[in-house]
């Protein structure tokens, strides 16, 4: 797994695309042009059959450049010595660079209304590296004619070598630029935190990571899940951090955890109970599933319920610096402002499933006690005794 990525990262590395070019200008000094030529063709053409389209457009550009120089290699290129052959190959990599800037919008356009990010990505890294390489080039070309105009002894251009390794290292550079940049986005982005967009029935449809949809806003529906935490008939609340994108600073339950690409839901739902409380095996219970959108964030949200009716297990849990509400100081400080935008929608909910199942229960049980002693009150002759406790 980790072989393949690191080949899908360097095939996606659009300065790889020089290549050719840069193989072109050193078997230029070593072997006969035309050999030269045909060996920086060959691994022109090999990037056809590994390279993906967006990130081709260098391999294309040196594709072309060496079909033009070859047929020039068998014919003009022998009359003439070699500073001449390599500059002419030189003008024309340069040439097709400002021909692909000039159709730079044109598939730009193209690729946008794809919708296609990855695409869109690798092209636009392809046009910098194209960028790059035209003025690193130009550059050279300048000073390789001020050499001519301004060296009247020529003693500087009898120097093949020394114009060729000048280009070699322009070409060296612009691969080691943007290899290191991608390095450094790499790791940035293994980093990330990749989250699910999913459709409001829970589709999965892509990803995108955290620190981008926080800016997109509401652009893309990812899933939460949402723990509430019953105690004593209460729910227990605490404020939200001043970072959350959602209500900071209000009152909610502090079980909240995005879903993560390729994570298992009831992962996350343990994962977020086992970072605020340090517990992660309480009974679960799941509530309702339902979207929630406003001006900062799109959400679907999975909203699941932990009962912890023991007061030992309760005590033992970590929780720090929030509190248990009752229903009723619940209902006097709703729509305060005090409270969470999605506890506040959750709430009439709550109330007429979880509260309302509490206190059914606690009737029944209140009923049956009362039976119970009514039982055995009305038939003294009847009732038994621990012999342990009877005095």
């Amino acid at each position: 797994m980790v072989e393949m990525t690191t080949r899908q990262q360097i095939v996606g590395n659009p300065a790889l695309g020089v290549m050719p070019m840069f193989l072109f200008s050193v078997l230029v000094l070593l072997l006969d042009t035309r050999i030269a030529v045909s060996a920086a063709l060959l691994l022109s053409i090999s990037a056809l059959f590994s390279v993906k389209r967006p990130v081709r457009l260098m391999h294309d550009i040196s594709l072309v450049t060496f079909s033009v120089a070859l047929p020039l290699s068998f014919t003009l290129f022998t009359s003439l010595p070699l500073l001449n052959r390599f500059v002419i190959v030189e003008v024309i990599f340069v040439l097709l660079l400002v021909v692909a800037r000039l159709s730079r919008g044109r598939a730009m356009v193209r690729v946008a209304r794809l919708r296609d990010l990855t695409m869109k990505n690798g092209l636009r890294g392809s046009f910098r590296v194209a960028f790059i390489t035209r003025y690193g080039l130009l550059l050279h070309l300048l000073l390789l004619f001020a050499l001519f105009l301004f060296n009247t002894d020529n003693s500087l251009l009898s120097h093949t070598a020394f114009v060729v390794i000048a280009c070699q290292v322009i070409l060296l550079l612009v691969m080691l630029f943007e290899t290191t940049r991608l390095h450094i986005l790499s790791k940035k982005l293994y980093r990330e935190e990749w989250l699910p967009v999913v459709t409001e029935k829970g589709d999965v449809t892509g990803r995108v990571a955290k620190s981008i949809t926080r800016e997109l806003k509401n652009r893309f529906m990812h899933p939460v899940v949402r723990v509430v935490l019953l105690h004593d008939g209460k729910i227990y609340l605490k404020e939200r951090d001043a970072s959350c994108l959602l209500s900071p600073g209000r009152l909610d339950y502090p079980f909240e955890k995005y879903l993560q690409f390729n994570h298992a839901i009831d992962e996350t739902v343990r994962d977020s109970l086992g970072m605020e409380c340090g517990e992660s095996d309480l009974s679960l219970r799941f509530l309702l599933k339902y979207t929630f959108e406003n001006d900062a964030t799109k959400r679907l949200i999975f909203l699941y319920a932990a009962h912890v009716t023991d007061e030992e297990t309760f005590n033992s849990l970590q929780l720090n610096g929030g509190k248990l509400w009752t229903l009723a100081q619940i209902e006097d400080n709703i729509q305060s402002g005090l409270f969470s935008e999605c506890f506040e929608q959750e709430f009439e909910y709550l109330k007429n499933t979880l509260f309302l199942a509490l206190q059914f229960k606690q009737r029944a049980g209140n009923r049956l006690g009362h039976r119970t002693g009514k039982r055995i009150s009305s038939r003294p002759g009847k009732q038994t005794t621990n012999p342990a406790t009877a005095r």
